[in-house]
């Protein structure tokens, strides 16, 4: 992906642990700036009252995809991490409100990168396409918390992730 104008969320230097996730939730309903610290606990409180009886769960991402916001790989089978979605919404709509709910992201996904420019996405699908594997296994055994703000890059232009961790759940407590 590297001819490609995507801003790697897996950048290629070795020691950088990049910003490959798979968003599960957002809270939505405030900058993070504004939500105060016994708010953060009782969402934090809320989320490990509802994680406590998920159990971790193996599944996979792929094939990978290149679309107008950059490259992902889509989650398949994908029940067990829609059942993560759906206990963390909980615990998101018991803090704060269903006014915290404001996205539908879609398909669960990872996203490899985020594009900051145009270009043919024919060739770069062709490109993705010719990788293998087609598919990766994916553990989850924890739900992080972040604080995730987004900035415009000075090297691209476009806007580059980033992320202060707030806490870790573990999955089954």
């Amino acid at each position: 992906m590297l001819n490609y104008p995507i801003d790697l969320a897996c950048p290629p230097e070795a020691g950088d642990p990049g910003t490959l996730h798979l968003t599960i939730e957002m809270v939505a309903d405030a900058p993070a700036a504004d939500i105060s610290g016994a708010e953060r606990a009782d969402l934090i409180k809320a989320l490990r009252h509802e994680l406590a009886e998920v159990a971790p769960f193996a599944t996979e991402v792929g094939p990978p995809i290149g679309n107008t916001a950059g490259a992902v790989l889509d989650v398949w089978p994908e029940n067990q991490a829609v059942a993560l979605q759906d206990r963390v919404r909980a615990a998101i709509r018991a803090t704060r409100g269903n006014a915290a709910l404001q996205h539908d992201g879609g398909r669960i996904h990872c996203s490899l990168g985020y594009s900051y420019d145009t270009a043919n996405s024919d060739r770069l699908n062709g490109a993705l396409r010719a990788l293998t594997p087609r598919r990766a296994p994916l553990h989850v055994d924890t739900l992080h918390l972040l604080n995730v703000r987004y900035e415009i890059a000075a090297d691209t232009g476009g806007w580059r992730m980033s992320w202060e961790p707030i806490a870790e759940i573990p999955l089954g407590g």
